[in-house]
């Protein structure tokens, strides 16, 4: 019997689209930065809207790219069923939403913005491994304990109920996750080509610090 392989979640929020700069337009960093986050984790567009950073079309390819490139992040060396992939990709979207965090203040400095943000971590993962573990060693006695081995589930069959186990450990660590306490981190606002640009590094440190993903490793 194989062992079930290695998935760990990366998350990835997609900043992809930036506001023109210039001596001529007033830039309200601190909102811009709100809108792209609220849109990105929690699919909001109002304010992406509001700000007229993009268009509607726009704002549903900012944030379903991100949902893409997790789900690709997560399911990497999986063959996952269409009806499953559809939970899982639920299921992560649910935890974008719960993600916490508010956009405190933005200031100049030289020519760029440094916004600061307050977040939460969400306690998530380590949950899920806890949940997980006790699922596949139940999952995994219940197949030693079959003595016909024609009444074995096949080895895509285990696969799927690792899979299942796995999308419900998660689900139910997302239901009653808890989050640190509150902390700080910035996030660079710069002028690239004359267009107002988030950091990438900065932008993939807060993801790493919204969620416990230290513990993603099942």
């Amino acid at each position: 019997m194989k062992k079930t392989k290695k998935i760990a979640l990366l998350l990835v929020c997609v900043l992809v689209i930036g506001i023109l700069g210039g001596c001529g337009n007033k830039f309200d960093a601190k909102a811009y930065l709100q809108a792209m986050l609220d849109l990105s984790y929690k699919n909001d567009t109002a304010a992406f809207m509001d700000l007229k950073i993009g268009t509607a079309e726009e704002a549903a390819q900012v944030y379903e790219s991100g949902i893409d490139l997790a789900m690709k992040n997560f399911m990497t060396g999986v063959t996952v069923s269409d009806e499953l992939t559809k939970k899982f990709r639920q299921i992560v979207q649910d935890m974008y939403g719960n993600a916490k965090y508010t956009v405190d203040s933005a200031e100049k400095q030289d020519d760029d913005w440094v916004v600061t943000v307050t977040y939460e971590k969400m306690m998530v993962f380590k949950d899920t491994l806890a949940n997980y573990e006790t699922a596949v060693n139940d999952l995994y006695t219940e197949w030693s304990g079959v003595t016909d081995e024609t009444q074995l589930p096949t080895e895509e069959e285990m696969t799927d109920a690792l899979l299942v186990a796995l999308k419900d450990s998660m689900k139910d660590a997302i239901a009653n996750a808890e989050y640190a306490e509150p902390a700080t981190t910035t996030v660079k606002i710069e002028l690239i080509d004359d267009v107002w640009t988030p950091n990438s590094k900065d932008i993939e440190n807060l993801e790493l610090l919204l969620f416990d993903t230290e513990n993603a490793d099942f």
